[in-house]
C-alpha cells in the first residue's frame, strides 16, 4: 500500500522547514508536501487564532492542497465545533471511516457523495494545540486506515516544528526581544514562543528595565498609557 519513499518525503519536509523564509508560503507548500507524503489528493492545515476583540479562539484554514471552497477557506471554526474543532479541543487524532455514515456525519461540511474517509490530527506545540491537519481522498487506493493516522501524526510534528522555527525567527529580530527571551531562558531553562506568554514577558522585562534604569513607577505608567493609545489609534485606522 505504501512505497518506501515515505522516509525520503519526511526528510524532504524537514529540509524544507529549515530553509523556507515565510510561514504563509511555508504552510502552503507544507500542505502540498504532506498530501504528497500521505499519497492523498486533499490536505488542509488549520491554525488556532483569535480575532481582534474576541476572547474565544477559533480555527481557520491557513493552507490547503486540492479542492477547497472559498467559503471553507474563510470560515472561522470555533474550537469544539465541527470535526477539526473537536480534534483541536481534545488534542486527540481522529480517523473517521465512511464519514457520511458515521456519528460525525452531522458535523461534516463536505458535499461529495460516496465513501469518504478522513484523518484529522492536532498540531501540538508547548503542550498546546496550535492547529489541525486534515487529510482525505487517498490516491490509488480506496480507504484510509490506522497507518494513515499514525503517518499524519508524524507529519504533524514536522508542521509543528515549522511553526516553532518561524515564530522564533520573528521573535529574535529585535534586541529587546532577544533580551526578553534570554532572561526567560535563564530563569526557566526553556525559551517560550507562545504569543500570549511572550507578550507578558515583554511587559515584565520593560518594567524591570525601566525600574533598573531609574525611572519612577509613574513613568512606567506613562509608557503603558502611550502603548494603549497607539493600539487604539491603530485599531481606529483598520
Amino acid at each position: 500500500m505504501y512505497d518506501a519513499s515515505f522516509t525520503e518525503r519526511l526528510t524532504e519536509l524537514s529540509r524544507f522547514v529549515e530553509t523556507t523564509q515565510s510561514l504563509e508560503e511555508g504552510l502552503d507548500q507544507l500542505s502540498t508536501l504532506v498530501a504528497h507524503a500521505m499519497t492523498c489528493h486533499h490536505c488542509s492545515i488549520m491554525l488556532v487564532s483569535r480575532n481582534d476583540g474576541e476572547e474565544l479562539p477559533h480555527l481557520r484554514v491557513e493552507a490547503h492542497c486540492g479542492r477547497l471552497t472559498e467559503e471553507a477557506r474563510q470560515h472561522a471554526q470555533p474550537l469544539g465545533d465541527g470535526i477539526a474543532g473537536r480534534v483541536a479541543s481534545s488534542g486527540e487524532p481522529l480517523l473517521i471511516k465512511d464519514l457520511h455514515h458515521s456519528p460525525y456525519a452531522p458535523l461534516a461540511r463536505r458535499g461529495e457523495s460516496g465513501t469518504v474517509d478522513v484523518v484529522s490530527v492536532p498540531v501540538i506545540l508547548e503542550d498546546q494545540v496550535v492547529g489541525v491537519i486534515n487529510v482525505d481522498s487517498p490516491i490509488d487506493r480506496e480507504r484510509l486506515d490506522g497507518l494513515d493516522l499514525r503517518m499524519a501524526s508524524i507529519l504533524a510534528l514536522v508542521v509543528s516544528k515549522a511553526i516553532h522555527i518561524h515564530r522564533l525567527q520573528g521573535l529574535l529580530k529585535t534586541h529587546f526581544m532577544q533580551l526578553t527571551l534570554a532572561r526567560e531562558a535563564r530563569r526557566t531553562g526553556r525559551m517560550t514562543h507562545d504569543p500570549e506568554k511572550v507578550a507578558r514577558l515583554m511587559a515584565h522585562t520593560l518594567y524591570d528595565e525601566m525600574i533598573e534604569a531609574g525611572f519612577a513607577r509613574d513613568h512606567v505608567l506613562m509608557v503603558a498609557t502611550e502603548i494603549l493609545s497607539q493600539v487604539h489609534d491603530s485599531l481606529s485606522k483598520t
